[in-house]
């Protein structure tokens, strides 16, 4: 039993120096991933009316595309977008960015740039009560970045409303 004991420990001492190694090889998230979440026992049916807000790590031009791919899937799901003035069910937050680096987010969570994350919160419980992310899906290419937006979004929205019950 001792014999197996040291061994770990000499195992232990030998892998160490490995892990203070550089990562950039290192693929923390698996590409081209769509996920969603929500609050259980939300009841998503008393939603109605929407209003859109874009986090500045969104490029003009990322952000007019994202918003209105988003609008689109919105609408099309039954949600009708109106201004913050008229007081909406939900507000849909969306942020992202371009570069394929990683950043933390206002959580504090590891977020992969080049990640569009979409947050419908509700502005009576002043928390979000359904999100999604969608990875590498900014690209350089106008046209290229449109269908992995489009493509994504869809994705992302595919099964929304959620079910009652997770």
């Amino acid at each position: 039993m001792k014999i197996s004991g040291q061994l770990l420990a000499i195992a232990i001492l030998y892998l160490t120096p490995l892990a203070s190694l550089p990562q950039d090889d290192v693929e923390l998230y698996p590409k081209s991933s769509v996920k969603v979440d929500w609050v259980q026992g939300t009841d998503f049916s008393k939603y109605h009316t929407y209003t859109l807000k874009t986090l500045s790590k969104v490029t003009p031009d990322q952000q007019q595309t994202a918003e209105g791919v988003v609008d689109a899937t919105l609408q099309a799901k039954g949600l009708q977008k109106v201004g913050m003035d008229a007081s909406p069910s939900l507000i849909v937050v969306l942020k992202g960015g371009s570069r394929q680096i990683y950043t933390l987010d206002s959580n504090g969570s590891p977020v992969k740039k080049g990640t569009l994350i979409v947050e419908l919160m509700d502005p009576k419980l002043e928390k979000a009560i359904w999100w999604g992310t969608a990875e590498d899906i900014f690209s350089d290419n106008p046209t290229k970045a449109l269908h992995l937006l489009q493509k994504k979004v869809s994705k992302m929205f595919e099964k929304y409303p959620p079910p009652a019950d997770k």
